[in-house]
């Protein structure tokens, strides 16, 4: 019998032949039935050894009655009695740390744990023995012969260690792992240096350096330039082999230099994982792109001759809804401006007009950092929150995996297709010859327009039901409406003119069509003297919005009813519009009214506990609410000898009926 991968076994030749329990063909038949397994197949000079406990419990009975329990005949060994499983060793070589910050091999790991544990069992032993010694008053003897051969024995056995076999050389380690403990056993050539031509702080350094240098250094040059210092330093030359494994080995400390923050940032540094808003209008992210369709555009040159170009391509703004990567907003130009982010946003709400029936703004909308000072108001207006993307991570955004998206799903179908990005490869990109051969069918401008608009249109369509499901799931305090008044403040266009305040109203050209506006909020003519200036959506001037200097006064405006002198000429809606006005203008009425009425109140008690002020009275010339000044002057002088004259001369207002109807006269 044998170990076979730490397996007890009996070879299939002891098995027919001196033990005689089976025939070759009933072991044939056996094996081929999976009856018994053969841990090690049979070859030249090699018998197939089978596992003993696979063997059926009738056949082992049977090679016991003949050979006797021959397992533990086999398997008895004094020191095996005595090895006990060490926990804290086991977790000491897992946790070991070498100087590279690498952990020990899991087979270095079992080789250290094995010999612990037998070491261990050998001081079992000879404490044991020292002890049964003492009992009996005899001295020990030394035992490193037979412990020696014990483990010698083990060697082909379940513990595969590699502890020494001379009886000396074992009670040297012995000593020393009783001395040192678990770390004794850690051989020395891990991480030894001693070898080691970048061996110190200096020459780690200067490797460093020459492969983290910006202009990206070959191994062959860095070998090159360390080896000039290392001659004038007495070092040890390094091969270009070497400058391979150490720029692998320093790769997280030389990326920056050689490939840039950026690229760190995006590949080297950790990443955030973030999951998709749950509903709609929860996030907005948006970003230019130029799009991958060529159109072509003819201009008059210096010389004053045609030419034609064929490369050009439009940019479009494109505002994301990551819920369903719906494009819930976009603009198209040129090139990427702050008024084609506006329009981009404006058509965004607009957009969910259409779709809900009002207009909403979204909780948190994310921009990149083009013109971010002079847009920030804006996107402010637009979300409760503004998260700009870190400069230059382009991972933060989503919509940029949406722009290849869309361009493969879409774009790439189209003739006028100019390809994928720069870095792409060449396999992928489209056949220049057809390009060359096809440009004359090339769109114009305005057509490459109207190809993107229908792409949008289509991406939308597909995606609108599923956006409209998630909408109607949220509740109407999780939605921000947008007012007409903001949505003027944001997107309206401008006349670029101020405007009074004058009787009829606000009076104003927009696009060559005069206009009267006017509002009812009261407030609105306390402010007679402001200029105006006015914002209009072109597509429907019934409403403007009226702003002052500095934007801290806003009214919204509507334009003027036009009733018709002949009551013949009325019609539906007429009466109510007249009383509208008639309404409000009472209702300025009684506001001034009891305006004045406070005012004459309070400026009565002033005089009447401040009599020093009678001179005063005299210079004012203020009336008392007859309209009379020179009884209230005379009373004053007459003193207490006329009380009835004081009574009557007191400012405070006592016919309040009679201020009313002078009031109204004036009105």
């Amino acid at each position: 019998m044998e170990y076979c991968n730490n397996e007890l076994c009996v070879t299939a030749d002891w098995l027919i032949n001196e033990a005689e329990v089976i025939t070759r063909h009933m072991y044939d038949h056996m094996v081929k039935r999976k009856q018994i397994r053969v841990v090690r197949r049979g070859c030249r000079n090699t018998e197939a050894a089978v596992a003993y406990g696979s063997i059926p419990e009738r056949l082992r009975s049977l090679i016991e009655e003949k050979k006797g329990n021959i397992r533990d005949e086999f398997t008895r060994n004094l020191l095996v009695e005595n090895i006990e499983q060490d926990s804290k060793a086991s977790e000491f070589f897992s946790q070991y740390m070498l100087p590279n910050r690498h952990h020990l091999p899991e087979k270095v790991q079992r080789e250290y744990y094995t010999n612990a544990i037998l070491l261990n069992a050998c001081n079992r032993m000879i404490n044991d023995r020292k002890t049964f010694r003492k009992v009996r008053s005899h001295s020990t003897p030394r035992m490193w012969d037979e412990l020696s051969k014990l483990i010698e024995d083990l060697t082909s056995a379940t513990y595969l260690h590699t502890l020494p076999a001379n009886a000396r050389r074992l009670e040297d380690r012995f000593k020393k792992y009783i001395a040192e403990g678990y770390e004794s056993l850690i051989h020395r050539n891990f991480c030894n240096k001693s070898a080691a031509k970048v061996n110190d702080d200096i020459k780690e350094s200067l490797l460093t350096e020459l492969i983290g240098d910006p202009r990206n250094l070959d191994n062959e040059q860095v070998r090159s330039l360390y080896n000039i210092i290392a001659e004038k330093m007495g070092w040890k030359q390094i091969t270009a082999s070497a400058v391979a494994v150490w720029r692998e080995k320093l790769e997280v400390v030389t990326h920056p230099g050689r490939r840039g923050g950026t690229d760190f940032m995006n590949t080297v540094a950790m990443q955030v994982k973030r999951s998709r808003p749950t509903s709609p209008l929860f996030f907005w992210t948006m970003d230019g792109w130029d799009a991958e369709l060529l159109y072509q555009a003819t201009s008059i040159n210096d010389k004053g001759h045609k030419v034609t170009t064929y490369t050009n391509r439009l940019t479009a703004v494109i505002v994301l809804d990551p819920c369903i990567n719906y494009p819930i907003g976009y603009a198209i130009g040129t090139h990427e401006t702050p008024q084609l982010i506006t329009e981009a946003l404006r058509n965004a709400v607009n957009h969910t007009a259409e779709l809900f029936g009002q207009r909403y703004r979204t909780h948190q909308l994310q921009s990149d950092h083009y013109a971010i000072k002079a847009l920030t108001p804006l996107y402010e207006g637009m979300a409760e929150k503004v998260t700009p993307a870190r400069v230059k991570n382009a991972k933060t955004k989503v919509v940029e995996p949406y722009f290849k998206y869309f361009n493969k799903t879409y774009c790439q179908l189209m003739p006028n297709w100019s390809g994928f990005g720069v870095t792409s490869k060449k396999e992928n990109q489209p056949n220049v010859d057809f390009l060359s051969q096809y440009r004359h069918n090339f769109p114009d401008q305005e057509g490459c327009k109207k190809q993107l608009e229908g792409i949008i249109a289509i991406e939308r369509n597909k995606k609108r039901d599923q956006f409209m499901e998630l909408w109607g799931n949220l509740t109407e305090s999780e939605k921000l409406p947008l007012s007409w008044s903001q949505y003027l403040y944001y997107f309206g266009a401008e006349t670029g003119f101020k405007n009074l305040l004058q009787g009829p109203g606000l009076l104003m050209s927009i696009e060559g069509v005069k206009h009267t506006y006017d509002c009812f909020d009261l407030s609105f003519r306390e402010h007679a003297s402001v200029r105006w200036a006015v914002k209009y959506d072109p597509a429907d001037t019934s409403k403007v919005l009226a702003i002052n200097e500095d934007g801290t006064l806003r009214y919204e405006l509507e334009e003027k009813y036009v009733q018709p002198m002949a009551l013949q000429d009325r019609k539906e809606g007429d009466y109510a519009q007249l009383e509208r006005v008639n309404t409000f203008n009472n209702v300025l009425i009684e506001s001034i009214t009891e305006k004045r009425k406070t005012t004459a109140t309070a400026i009565g008690e002033m005089f009447n506990e401040n009599p020093s002020l009678n001179d005063t009275l005299t210079k004012l010339i203020l009336v008392d609410s007859k309209g009379q000044h020179k009884d209230a002057r005379n009373a004053n002088r007459l003193g207490e000898a006329a009380p009835k004259a004081i009574k009557k001369a007191s400012p405070v207002m006592e016919d309040v009926e009679d201020e009313e109807i002078n009031l109204g006269k004036m009105i």
